[in-house]
This record gives structure tokens, C-alpha cells and sequence, in this order.
């Protein structure tokens, strides 16, 4: 309850997606900042529907370059640049103003 900040390795989507979740409004709620990390392509591929469903409530976004770009893919963006990338992963909706 006292931290600031909530961390979930995209992992996790495979075994508990409600988890996730459950984590995530409850920090948007209370102010609080989520992150979680892309963890591999095969998770942008085949967990795409559940992660998406988090991604509004997300604030920080890890990934490396493979995971962005299978990411990318998957989202039909047709975009290889990782910089073009990341902007366009800031730019998804948010479900809570707090953070941008």
C-alpha cells in the first residue's frame, strides 16, 4: 500500500492476467505509477488481447528493440524505427489522467 511505484514482468501475463489488472486500476486509483516490461516478442504476439487490455492503465513501458518492433507488428503499425515506436506506445489512451 505505501509504494509509489508497481512493477510486472509481462511474464506474468501468461499465468494471471486478472493479477495484472487488479494491480494496475488499483494504481491508477490511488495515484500510484504502473509499469511493466514487453518481457519478449512471443508475449506482443500471442497475449496481445490481455495486454492491450492493461496497457491504459500502464505508465512506464520497458522493451528492448525486438520486443517493440514484434510489438509494432502485431498492432499493424508497419513501422520498424524504435523511436517511431515509442512515441506511438506514449501516445495510447490512458484510462487515468494522472500520469502522461
Amino acid at each position: 500500500e505505501r509504494a509509489k511505484f508497481l512493477y510486472s514482468a509481462g511474464f506474468f501475463l501468461t499465468v494471471s492476467p486478472e493479477s495484472m489488472m487488479t494491480v494496475a486500476k488499483h494504481a491508477a486509483e490511488t495515484g500510484k505509477y504502473y509499469m511493466i516490461n514487453l518481457a519478449a516478442p512471443f508475449i506482443c504476439q500471442f497475449f496481445k488481447d490481455p495486454l492491450m487490455e492493461l496497457f491504459p492503465y500502464v505508465d512506464f513501458i520497458f522493451g528492448n528493440e525486438s520486443e517493440a518492433r514484434a510489438f509494432a507488428q502485431v498492432q499493424g503499425w508497419e513501422v520498424e524505427d524504435t523511436k517511431v515506436i515509442a512515441v506511438k506506445l506514449a501516445a495510447l489512451p490512458k484510462a487515468s489522467g494522472t500520469h502522461k
